[in-house]
């Protein structure tokens, strides 16, 4: 009975319990509150009056902060009573600070007006550096770029395009401009001569693939294939995501990334959310198109005699479009965004979204992808802070065909008269293509991190990093089974199709510590000191099957084919463990000299070699904070940098092992011959470098920044041929090379308006760039062909031709007589005996960009930017294979018509030029400027939406000026980071684009 009793009061007893919990719940809030204070207020830009979303407010010596929302917003909670420092920092302003004073159970305010400035000392950065700090405190180069703010004026498609222009001494190398194309990164030139020139590649704290030239591999025989690999892994990231891109240069930067950082390190950190701030829902629709602008006037005209001696033209494109069939048509691009973000005390989150479906000017390109990513950062304990990021991607991407058997290249070297059963086109006719060729690349991505900081005292702060990026490809070359249509004119081989699939599964693992103890030694004093250590391993395994022959339609896979090609697998394994010290003393925070040293060991040095050494030393001092400044009027910031350092690149995976191949033995037994010799003693190329720079804020409207480099290159990995009496066949890899690069770099931004309703900013940038190969350990120089030579005293890749000195006219116009320039300039003498003479290199000398910002009221928005390139050339194979009757058959209208050009020009223009090495004319100057962006956004009043909302119009690649007589300087399918010759060979360009984009939050 009393079971029953007791039973039944349980629901009261609940209630009156929940009912206790809630007052005294309510109880303890209200003590803690009329405990501690709040700080609210709003934030501004200085000139426009408007408010500044994404600003970040620090409560100094406390980990209290916020982020302001869309309306400029913030608030801060929980602060114990008493006087404190907040802080207000946003990338493109100068940080402001208040004193404000906060009493229990009250709010107090502090609203900041900020002012833009491209100079910020205060901005902290985290590329190069053993933990965050103050730019003031650094002595060497770091770019940092606010990709939402440049990704609203661009509408730049991806990663690639949002880097472009947009930092000095940083090239970005497209490959094609078709869908899913992936580009290369060149930063401060080439330095190797064998190895990659590519930077590496961070996301949020964690090295991730970069890898270029991806995508489907053919079957050997086929068409289809060809044109394929150009696909990368930069371009997987959403823009959308990405809070900031932060670029160091080279070794006097690099060096606690050691084995791998010669080339510059770039790290994309992505939107992470404000603390005491309301969730902040964002949206955003993009839709556009894409076009190959003027392709019938950029695609050549080429030209033939008929049986009856007429010359004809024929335009490849033309002649479709007259026909109904042409091959190209305008694409579109949509993306759809989405993403939440906010945070509440010691809690920031951010959780984004985006679906790409992009239709190419091709049927056989189109690109799909999903992204997603969540950010999460959380104060476990009141000194330990955890922070954990995840990302993946599913990547759906019909590549198409380029630069191969395409419609591109099959109208550049075609003629009607030349190939009439394709209908002129060179191999194939478009339809083929287009209808049959199916590449394929398949890409599901994931990147994770976790990284947690701890403070057990005031004085020490420690970290740790765990990481992985892990990216599955299934890539598919598929030549289909021709229907009867089209295997009327194929032959019976092509008219089977074929199918080649590559798997690709790329892992890499980051691991990484570091701790920082900070003292005060005297009152003027502070000393830094930091240890780590990382570790990293990449694990590439690769898989290749293939056959051909399908029985009938419909059948696409490799088991369907007749005949199967042998499959091949590889395992790619690379390590890395590295440790380093690092020493800082800051005088009266203004004056910083810091000293570190790197020990490095990779799975890739030759066994007789262990561990590489890399120093680094920088200082940096603030001038106009000194008491002696007295130009504050004129000169309102002046820092002056140096830096020293050392980093390195390490040998390909095998370069250093000894291998055997397998083969089949006697009696149908195992064996094993001799594969490479190896080298045993084989170590890293090592880069030390040293910038010189300053900063400076001129009649608060003028910034600079100029950086001067120059970087020696040692160990440089050369190939040699190996002896027969080792017993080895090939090359051995040595490191016998040096190579020396050198430049400026300067950036600009000039407020050149500042009014109420109008302002107008422009930005400049300017970079210079010198490589010379300074030894090849005595290796003969012996130039045997026209083209790229890595020659002692001249650029990698440099390009030496025999030139023509001089030529006479026939009686047809044709040229006759021709001779060469001698060595030291003396007698012209017969080409067949003249030396190859350096004409050019094919790095820029020079690169720049221009952008303009114009404000008008609070709502409109005006940006347009050019960039160009200058002093490189391009090898124009297909002028040569048009005008050098590669074909057999003389293309180009200088065949028929001599007398119209110059006489040099028509000499190199027949068959025996290349055989000769007189090829001047085909590597021509590749120097540009482009229109690359132009954008209008118009903020919409807040009343119509009661939100934020803005809509913008942009256009890309817009207008190209160049002497170039190919279709686009930039198109360089041979652009990998090893090959030291470019080369175009019709690949797609860079198509022009028109987006309206329609952005609203909350």
């Amino acid at each position: 009975m009393s079971f029953t009793k007791g039973h039944h009061q349980a629901p009261w007893l609940a209630r009156i319990a929940g009912t206790l919990a809630v007052v005294l719940t309510a109880g303890l809030a209200s003590v803690a509150q009329a405990q501690t204070g709040t700080l609210a207020g709003r934030v501004t830009d200085a000139a426009a009056d408007a408010p500044l979303p994404g600003v970040t407010l620090q409560v100094e010596g406390t980990r209290f902060g916020a982020g302001t929302a869309n309306d400029g917003r913030y608030r801060i909670t929980g602060l114990q009573p008493g006087s404190y420092v907040i802080i207000a920092r946003r990338l493109g302003y100068n940080p402001q600070r208040q004193t404000v004073t906060v009493s229990a159970g009250s709010e107090a305010t502090a609203n900041f007006r900020l002012q833009a400035s491209a100079i910020a000392l205060d901005q902290v950065v985290v590329t190069g550096t053993a933990g965050a700090q103050e730019k003031r405190s650094i002595g060497n180069a770091v770019t940092t770029i606010s990709a939402s703010e440049e990704l609203a004026k661009s509408a730049a498609p991806n990663l690639g395009a949002l880097l472009n222009a947009r930092a000095t001494g940083v090239t970005i190398l497209p490959r094609s401009g078709r869908l899913g194309a992936g580009p290369s990164i060149q930063i401060r030139g080439r330095a190797s001569l064998s190895l990659e020139n590519s930077p590496l590649l961070y996301i949020d704290g964690v090295r991730v693939n970069n890898s270029t030239a991806t995508g489907p591999v053919g079957v050997s025989g086929g068409l289809g294939g060809q044109g394929s690999q150009f696909g990368g892994r930069l371009n997987d990231l959403n823009p959308e995501d990405i809070e900031s891109i932060e670029i160091i240069k080279g070794p006097a930067a690099g060096t606690i990334y050691g084995t791998e950082a010669a080339n510059g390190v770039i790290q994309v950190i992505t939107k992470r959310g404000a603390a005491n701030s309301a969730p902040q829902v964002a949206m955003g629709v993009e839709v556009g198109s894409l076009s190959f602008y003027d392709a019938v006037n950029r695609i050549n005209t080429n030209y033939a005699k008929n049986a009856s001696g007429t010359v004809i033209p024929w335009n490849g494109l033309q002649q479709e479009i007259d026909s109904g069939r042409g091959f190209y048509k305008t694409g579109q691009t949509r993306r759809y965004n989405g993403s939440v973000s906010g945070g509440r005390d010691l809690f920031r989150y951010y959780v984004g979204g985006s679906y790409q479906n992009d239709l190419g000017i091709e049927p056989n390109n189109t690109l799909q992808q999903m992204s997603f990513r969540a950010n999460v950062s959380a104060a476990v304990r009141p000194s330990t802070d955890v922070t954990a990021s995840l990302g993946s991607v599913i990547l759906r991407n019909r590549l198409g065909a380029d630069y191969g058997a395409s419609p591109l290249l099959g109208a550049q070297v075609g003629h009607s008269l030349l190939f009439p059963a394709t209908r002129g086109f060179f191999a194939v006719s478009p339809e083929i293509p287009q209808r049959l060729y199916d590449n394929k690349s398949n890409v599901n991505r994931f990147t994770g991190s976790v990284q947690v900081t701890n403070r057990p005292t005031s004085w020490f702060t420690h970290r740790a990093i765990l990481g992985v990026d892990q990216s599955a490809e299934d890539a598919r070359a598929l030549e289909r089974f021709a229907p009867p249509d089209l295997a009327k004119v194929m032959s019976p081989a092509a008219a089977g199709g074929r199918v080649g699939q590559t798997i690709r599964n790329n892992t890499l693992f980051t691991a990484e510590y570091g701790g920082t103890a900070k003292a005060k030694l005297g009152s003027a004093i502070v000393s830094t000191s930091s240890v780590g250590g990382q570790f990293y391993r990449t694990e590439l395994n690769t898989s290749f099957l293939g056959g051909f022959g399908f029985a009938g339609p419909g059948l696409e896979l490799v088991s369907a084919a007749a005949t199967q090609v042998a499959a091949t697998q590889t395992q790619v394994l690379n390590t890395t463990i590295g440790a380093y010290g690092e020493q800082q003393f800051a005088w009266r925070d203004r004056l910083y000299v810091t000293a570190a040293l790197r020990v490095d060991n990779n799975s890739a040095f030759g066994a007789d070699f262990k561990w590489v050494t890399y120093p680094k030393v920088s200082a940096s001092w603030v001038v106009n904070e000194e008491e002696f400044w007295t130009l504050d009027n004129t000169i309102q910031t002046f820092r002056l940098r140096v830096a020293y350092g050392a980093s390195g690149r390490q040998p390909n995976a095998f370069a250093a092992l000894r291998t055997f191949t397998p083969v089949t033995g006697p009696g149908g037994g195992t064996a094993v011959t001799p594969g490479s010799l190896g080298n045993p003693d084989l170590k890293p190329e090592v880069g030390k470098e040293l910038e010189l720079g300053f900063e400076a804020g001129l009649f608060n409207r003028l910034s600079i920044d100029f950086t001067y480099f120059t970087k020696s290159t040692k160990d440089v990995i050369v190939s040699q041929a190996v002896a027969p009496s080792a017993g080895f066949p090939g090359q051995q890899f040595r490191n016998l090379g040096e190579v020396s690069n050198s430049g400026i770099e300067i950036s600009s931004t000039l407020q050149a308006l500042q009014r109420r309703n109008v302002s107008w900013e422009v930005t400049g940038k300017v970079s210079t760039n010198k490589d010379r190969i300074e030894d090849l350990g005595g290796l003969p120089s012996v130039i045997a062909t026209a083209g790229a030579a890595n020659i002692v005293g001249y650029p990698i890749g440099g390009i030496f031709v025999r030139r023509i000195a001089s030529a006479d006219r026939d009686a047809t116009g044709a040229a006759t007589n021709i001779l060469c320039q001698a060595a030291n300039g003396g007698t012209p003498i017969a080409c067949a005996t003249a030396p190859f003479l350096y004409i050019g290199t094919p790095t820029p000398k020079l690169t720049g960009a221009v952008s303009n910002t114009v404000t008008i009221g609070r709502n409109l928005r005006l940006y347009a930017l050019m960039d160009f390139r200058n002093g490189n050339r391009l090898y124009n194979a297909v002028e040569l294979l048009r005008c050098g009757a590669q074909l057999g058959v003389a293309l180009c209208d200088v065949a028929y018509n001599p007398s119209k050009y110059d006489i040099k020009y028509v000499a190199q223009a027949r068959g025996q030029a290349v055989s000769l090495g007189t090829t001047e004319t085909y590597f021509q100057d590749a120097s540009f400027v482009k229109l690359r962006e132009v954008s209008a956004t118009y903020t919409l009043p807040e009343r119509w939406f009661r939100k934020r909302a803005s809509v913008t119009l942009a256009g890309r690649e817009l207008k190209t000026w160049t002497d170039y007589r190919g279709i686009d300087p930039e198109s360089n399918v041979n652009n990998a980071a090893t090959t030291a010759q470019t080369i175009d060979q019709a690949s797609t360009p860079n198509l022009m684009r028109f987006i309206a984009t329609f952005n609203i939050s909350w």
